[in-house]
């Protein structure tokens, strides 16, 4: 039997007890009352009995009632709610310093849609399983253990994060890639410490951005010693000041050259802030059509100024946005020299279902001088979709195929798409070369630019 199972066990017998308490008692006195009597006769027996008969089923069935809305665990995998999860964490923290840990399966919306919501509720109950019987195996015999949301469980760890996290890597490698009733399952894990972080909801906040920054570089720990209302402070600070610390890298294009920006803000004291720290928190208040307007106008301001290609990242989101668009659209009535010399490069992960608009929106950059590329291609289907749907300009492949460009299956892969991509019109891009005999493979396979440590690496052009 599961910590969870057992809490709940002892859960309900404190409710039990606490619900028939009161009905043992009156039965006590109304005996007491009866027979203390000088007089007792067989039909106030009778009635009484009648009356603590009725008064019994009444909180019998008013038992059975409440104990419906006091559960502490669900019903599919018998884990804590998250309202008990966080009454306990809340005991456990005030005492000592704890790891939250959250285990994601990462694939249980395509095991639902594949093999049905009663396979995936195995696949759930099978997965709490792993997860109870590894940490009790580690001599963790009370593991609070809550499924959060969907296929996301979240459980406490005493001690710091760096304490735990070789319990949390050896967990990963034994269970990260699992067959459950032969279904693939794919599980990750990220982990912090309250250190830093007291608050349910930023504890929450704060494993979700890390479990997207978990995809996107790998890593599953919070490295930062930032506290969260400080950065969300020093964010918006450096964010209402534009200050911004600006690092170019450049391409090499054919018979051009053109530079690909990257920002990170600068706090007051010159520190600069990561973008996986500010952008999933500009994402979340509102802010990030500002944060994307201002380097946009730092990205046309030095278009002008250098008469050079100039490359910025801007979210699919933002550029459907009519205010950006109108933001845009007076930069370079401002910066004239600057039309045609910026490329926005996009890449989204969701199909937008008003592709006639964006169409329309995407020719309209493309009218008032802006060049469109598109990002991550051959690895996103989203980018293939967009190639054929929309007129852009370039279009940059995902950074397997240089990792892998000296291999002849992806040479292969890679010359299909170069030709498909330039009998759409778009001129073709492959970044992160890192030796020579690399970028002679993707000379000869006419890539059209080449980008990467080999030809430069990034240097910082400005803080302000």
């Amino acid at each position: 039997m599961t910590y969870t199972e057992k809490k709940e066990r002892s859960h309900r017998f404190v409710l039990a007890l606490r619900m028939g308490l009161p009905i043992f008692l009156m039965s006590v006195i109304a005996l007491y009352a009866l027979f203390s009597q000088p007089y007792s006769t067989l039909t106030s027996l009778i009635i009484l009995a009648v009356l603590l008969f009725t008064m019994a089923v009444y909180f019998l069935f008013f038992l059975i009632n409440q104990s419906s809305y006091e559960h502490i665990t669900e019903s599919i995998t018998y884990t804590f709610t998250p309202e008990y999860f966080f009454k306990l964490f809340y005991s456990f923290a005030k005492r000592k310093t704890v790891t939250i840990v959250m285990i994601s399966i990462d694939n249980l919306l395509g095991i639902n849609e594949r093999y049905g919501v009663k396979n995936g509720d195995e696949v759930l109950k099978n997965a709490t399983m792993q997860i109870n019987e590894f940490f009790t195996s580690k001599e963790i015999k009370t593991l609070p253990l809550c499924r959060f949301k969907g296929g996301d469980f979240i459980l406490l760890l005493l001690g710091e994060k760096e304490a735990n996290t070789a319990l949390v890597e050896l967990f990963l490698a034994k269970h990260q890639e699992t067959l459950i009733n032969e279904i693939e399952v794919k599980l990750s894990a990220v982990l912090l410490d309250t250190k830093l972080i007291k608050q349910p909801k930023e504890i929450i906040t704060r494993l979700y951005e890390l479990q997207y920054a978990n995809k996107e570089k790998n890593t599953f720990t919070d490295r930062d010693d930032i506290i969260p209302h400080e950065l969300e402070e020093a964010v918006l600070e450096a964010l209402t000041s534009k200050r911004y610390s600006v690092a170019l890298q450049t391409v090499y294009c054919d018979n051009t050259s053109m530079n690909e920006t990257t920002f990170k803000l600068v706090n007051e004291k010159g520190g600069l802030i990561h973008q996986s720290r500010f952008i999933p928190l500009l994402n979340r208040i509102g802010k990030m059509r500002e944060h994307e307007s201002n380097i946009l106008e730092k990205v046309v301001g030095l278009a002008s100024e250098y008469k050079m290609l100039y490359v910025v990242n801007i979210s699919s989101v933002t550029l459907r946005n009519g205010l950006f668009f109108q933001h845009a659209l007076e930069l370079l009535q401002r910066y004239p020299d600057a039309k045609n010399n910026v490329i926005i490069m996009m890449d989204e992960k969701e199909y937008c279902s008003q592709i006639k608009r964006f169409k329309e929106l995407i020719a309209q950059y493309r009218a008032v001088g802006y060049k469109i590329a598109l990002d991550k291609y051959g690895m996103n289907h989203t980018t293939m979709m967009y190639l054929k749907e929309l007129d852009v300009d370039y279009v940059r492949f995902d950074s397997l195929y240089a990792r892998h460009i000296k291999e002849e299956k992806y040479q292969n892969i890679v010359q299909g798409l170069n030709i498909t991509a330039h009998l759409c019109g778009a001129a073709t891009w492959m970044n992160m070369i890192e030796d020579e005999e690399s970028d002679k493979v993707i000379q000869g396979l006419k890539i059209n630019c080449r980008q990467g440590n080999f030809h430069g690496k990034i240097t910082v052009k400005e803080e302000q």
